[in-house]
């Protein structure tokens, strides 16, 4: 039978399981300069509002919260500010090496095209 003293252990959330969260979040949020293409962008910038929301609401609504973690998450909440406007820069990158491909593909057709005319 189960009990609520089972559900409770079943249920507990230990300072690992958030450890390995902490690890997934912190490599969701490194930026690398080697992205590809817009998509991955996006899904990262995603992923900063996404914790930067969070971080908000905990700051308006977690009255037992100390000073210093306050601070703590102000300064993250900048570094992550700081990280969007990263992927800004990483966006144009993206965006200007797209444009040079399509261009590229645009004179081969055109080039192609006019040898066939020849």
């Amino acid at each position: 039978m189960i009990t609520f003293e089972n559900i409770e252990q079943i249920n507990v959330i230990e300072e690992s399981d958030l450890s390995k969260i902490s690890l997934i979040l912190f490599e969701s949020l490194s930026l690398k300069r080697s992205y590809k293409n817009e998509s991955v962008v996006n899904y990262s910038e995603y992923v900063l509002d996404a914790i930067a929301d969070l971080f908000k609401k905990m700051l308006i609504q977690d009255k037992t919260m100390t000073k210093e973690s306050k601070l703590n998450v102000i300064n993250l909440l900048d570094k992550l500010k700081t990280q969007k406007e990263n992927l800004e820069l990483i966006r144009s990158d993206v965006g200007v090496s797209d444009i040079k491909q399509a261009s590229k593909r645009l004179s081969k057709k055109s080039q192609s095209a006019f040898e066939a005319k020849l």
